[in-house]
Order: C-alpha cells, then sequence, then structure tokens
C-alpha cells in the first residue's frame, strides 16, 4: 500500500483536480495524506468537501512545503510513500506504474516515472529517464535531463533516516537537493512512460518567485561534490542557469553572491562560456512558455479583463 502526501498552500484553483486525479488511480490501496500549512483561501475547505475515507487532512501551522512534505512523511503509515503537488496531477495508472517499478525492482529506494510540463493545454517539454531500469549513474543522466519530479517519485519511507529529510530552510530548489541527496546515497528505477502532468500556469508557483541565493538549493553544495567531476558538471549548469537568471532580472550583487560561493564548483572562467551550458531544449521551452504567456495576455487585454 501506499501513502500520498500532497503539501497544501492557497491551491483553490487546482486541489480538486488534483485530488480527482488521486482517487482516479487503478490501483485502490493507499492513504491520502492533505498536509494544509494554513492556507488563507478556500482549499482546505475544498478538500474537506470530497468524502473519501482515504483522505486525511493535516492542518500545521505556516512553515513552507518542505515541512509539509517532512509532516508528511512522519505521518506517513506505509512504507512507500508517493509525492504530488497540489497544482499537478496523475494519470490514472500512475500508481499501478510505480508499483510495476516496485515489483521489477524490489530492491531500489525510490522509483519515478516521466513527466510532461503544461502551460495552458499545451505541452512544453517531456522530462523522463532515457530507458525503464536501474539508473546507474544519476548525476551523468541528469546533466542531461531531469528524470524525476516532485509529483512523479515515489521514496521508501526508511530512505528518509538514511539520507535527511527535505531541508526547511531552502525555499526554491528543495525538492533538486532532495533528488541529488537520493542520487548519491540511494537506487533509484525509473521508466520514461510519462504519467505526470506538471502544470507552469498554477497559482503561487514556486519557480516564478526570485530568491535570494541564501535560500537556493545551490548555495550549500556538499563538499563531497567536489571531486566528483559528474556532479560538478550537473551543478555547474545549474549555477550558470541561475546566474544568468539574476542578471536578466538585475540581480547583479545576488549574481556575484551565488557565483562567488561556489568557485570550487564552477571555477569564474567557466562562466566566459556559460551560454553553452543552456540546453537548445531549454531555449524552445523558455520560448514556449513565453508565447503563450503573451497570447494569454492579449486575450485578456482584448476581452477587458485586464487594465494597463
Amino acid at each position: 500500500m501506499f501513502s500520498i502526501v500532497i503539501p497544501l498552500y492557497n491551491k483553490e484553483k487546482t486541489i480538486n483536480n488534483t485530488i480527482r486525479s488521486v482517487l482516479a488511480q487503478t490501483v485502490a490501496n493507499f492513504e491520502l495524506l492533505v498536509i494544509n500549512d494554513r492556507s488563507t483561501d478556500t482549499s482546505r475547505e475544498i478538500v474537506a468537501g470530497i468524502h473519501d475515507s482515504r483522505i486525511r487532512i493535516v492542518d500545521k501551522p505556516n512553515g513552507g512545503v518542505s515541512s509539509s512534505r517532512n509532516e508528511g512523511i512522519m505521518l506517513a503509515r506505509y512504507n512507500y510513500i508517493a509525492f504530488i503537488d497540489a497544482d499537478d496531477y496523475w494519470e490514472p495508472d500512475f500508481l499501478e506504474t510505480i508499483e510495476g517499478l516496485i515489483t521489477d525492482y524490489p530492491d531500489a529506494d525510490c522509483h519515478t516515472t516521466g513527466y510532461a510540463c503544461k502551460y495552458d493545454n499545451a505541452t512544453l517539454n517531456v522530462f523522463g529517464a532515457r530507458k525503464r531500469g536501474i539508473i546507474r549513474d544519476f548525476f551523468k543522466q541528469v546533466y542531461k535531463g531531469p528524470v524525476m519530479h516532485s509529483s512523479s517519485v515515489c521514496v521508501k519511507k526508511s530512505v528518509f533516516a538514511k539520507i535527511g529529510y527535505f531541508n526547511t530552510t531552502i525555499r526554491r530548489g528543495e525538492d533538486y537537493d532532495m533528488w541529488a541527496r537520493l542520487g548519491r546515497a540511494a537506487c533509484i528505477a525509473a521508466t520514461p512512460e510519462v504519467k505526470v502532468w506538471y502544470r507552469l500556469d498554477a497559482e503561487n508557483s514556486a519557480m516564478a518567485v526570485l530568491q535570494k541565493p541564501q535560500a537556493l538549493w545551490l548555495y550549500n553544495i556538499p563538499p563531497e561534490s567536489y571531486k566528483d567531476k559528474d556532479q560538478k558538471k550537473y551543478y555547474t549548469r545549474f549555477l550558470h542557469r541561475q546566474v544568468l537568471e539574476y542578471l536578466i532580472k538585475g540581480k547583479t550583487k545576488w549574481a556575484w553572491q551565488i557565483a562567488s560561493h561556489n568557485w570550487k564548483i564552477a571555477a569564474w572562467y567557466s562562466y566566459l562560456l556559460f551560454p553553452g551550458n543552456i540546453q537548445f531544449r531549454q531555449i524552445t521551452s523558455w520560448g514556449k512558455l513565453l508565447v503563450k504567456r503573451f497570447s494569454r495576455r492579449k486575450m485578456r487585454l482584448s476581452s477587458g479583463q485586464e487594465h494597463v
């Protein structure tokens, strides 16, 4: 059986669809823990209005998504814990696919499926492992593209005692921090089958909020990564992207802080060639996203929903 954890904070527009996608699973043996992080909208009331004995609402003081996931991990009754964000949704056979991976790879600590990024009704990108099986070299593979997401993974509860819980001091990229720890210390089984839809247009998206360097997962890269060439390449790519984002948004001081804090990973001279670390796939994804956002705003302006 599975314990499913949904961290919830002000997702009144999407939480109903997310929960419905969980309840529609072809595998019915699970508990669903909705960890309400003191939402100020009607999110909790919407969940309370869905009557299913498998749903358990847990109210807690506001502490962020990591504290909510940790609360769910600690309260989970079963050994396999699947996570899904309150604005994403699963295909009906997501748990069935995970169950198949567990059957075929019982020694794995983490199991994950492919996922697709969606904005409005457009699919921007599809991510996942290159083939079904055990990921032998995590950092080498994720350097070429992500293989897991906060809504696509199922982790053995016992693993968290070994690698630690989600870091509550990180405000952006806390999931990447966890995947890196899993990649270093755990066995991961994956399938490229897309069973998860990650919504980029959801309200309060963490990726839309610019954070100070000290609040990023990249600020305190573990020393054991310094001597591993695949880990260095992986972290360097993310550092280059983060510096570029800061520069584009006029945060020169923050760009210097995050770069200079991590010279041991990405030396200063690596930034002379950092545009080469921006993948073509990411550029096209950004382009699609900008076009969709421009089209949406243009439609709102023409219908009189937005004032300038």
